[in-house]
């Protein structure tokens, strides 16, 4: 025998609203939803319409307690002229059939002879899902006759309930959202041919893509030492460096490194390899460097920091870079990389 339906309405409890801010999946959030919805909101069917946040039309629903012609009848002849739907959707709250207009009236509409009344659906609720400033779904409940008019607690549960799906359904488009960019990102940067580390000092993690894994394995046990140039204690960072005669032996790396402005935590680097033969000094270049200069433009070309650099020859980092401005004017370069590249041939 069904349920009378004349207990008070019961909110959502703390449990299933865990669940569902958590669902992985907005199919698996409106299963679990409507799985207790109609019993907790008092009616004998229930669905959830959510809407293209574009032209605010249905994208995806799920009914309970009314098979797939009401649902195909709702949608080709019913939504348009509901004006349940269409006075929460414009005014962004909560409306029922027995608080819009008088019963009479109501029961004159074409929508409730066409649509609803072929369904027992003598009382309707329509509950906005709205998160922020966009209207992103709705929740629509229906009662039978014998069941009581919607009263103000239901209608402050429609609304809460409406407020938990707006929420979780926004969380699961969200994290969808960022995922497909994080995948295509992931793609794109496996697919370029330059070696790309990012580094997540906040969580301690670094992303390698295929070409900087297969260049770092050509390193072997010289990787660590490699790494080292992966740091960037400055908002931008360029070392180089050459393995020697161990593994990799032949090479010459240069690491542009930059801290991103909005994540200072992350870090994108980007390798130049060169082959054994390009890894030579130009004469002429440093013909026009004083020797303290020479110093400090190897220093830089074997990858050395401004902090490094200034321990090794005991002066002063300020000094450093004071430096380094002489020698960008004397070889007409505005940045770390374009001396790297000045001073190789």
């Amino acid at each position: 025998m069904e349920k009378a339906f004349t207990e008070p309405v019961r909110s959502l409890p703390p449990v299933l609203v865990a669940e569902l801010v958590t669902s992985p999946s907005v199919e698996q959030l409106l299963d679990r939803f409507l799985d207790e919805a109609p019993s907790r909101l008092g009616s004998f069917a229930a669905g959830v319409y959510l809407h293209d946040h574009t032209t605010g039309r249905p994208i995806a629903s799920e009914v309970r307690g009314l098979g797939n012609y009401y649902v195909r009848s709702y949608e080709r002849f019913g939504r348009d002229q509901d004006p349940i739907v269409q006075n929460a959707l414009r005014d962004r709250k909560v409306y029922d059939s027995d608080s819009l207009m008088p019963r009479e009236e109501w029961l004159k509409l074409p929508v409730v002879h066409e649509v609803f009344a072929p369904h027992a659906m003598a009382r309707v609720l329509c509950a906005p899902l709205v998160v922020g400033d966009e209207v992103t779904g709705t929740l629509n409940l229906a009662r039978r006759d014998e069941q009581p008019q919607f009263t103000e607690a239901d209608r402050d549960a429609a609304r809460v309930a409406a407020a938990v799906l707006g929420i979780a359904v926004s969380a699961i488009r969200d994290s969808a959202s960022v995922e497909r960019e994080r995948t295509s990102l992931t793609e794109a940067l496996d697919r370029c041919g330059t070696p790309v580390v990012l580094t997540d000092l906040a969580l301690a993690r670094r992303r390698l893509n295929a070409p900087a894994l297969a260049l770092l394995d050509r390193l072997g046990d010289a990787r660590p030492e490699f790494e080292r140039l992966l740091d960037c204690d400055d908002g931008v960072a360029v070392g180089s460096w050459s393995p020697g005669d161990g593994p990799g032996a032949g090479l010459h790396l240069t690491v542009t490194s930059q801290r991103l402005p909005s994540q200072p935590d992350v870090i994108v680097s980007v390798i130049a390899e060169r082959g054994g033969s390009s890894h030579t000094v130009s004469p002429a270049q440093l013909a026009l460097l004083t020797p303290r200069e020479v110093e400090i433009a190897t220093r830089a070309l074997a990858g050395h920091r401004d902090s490094e650099i200034a321990a090794d020859l005991v002066i002063s980092p300020h000094t450093v870079k004071h430096h380094f401005k002489s020698i960008y004017t004397k070889l007409g370069v505005h940045t770390r990389a374009e001396l790297l590249g000045r001073l190789l041939y």
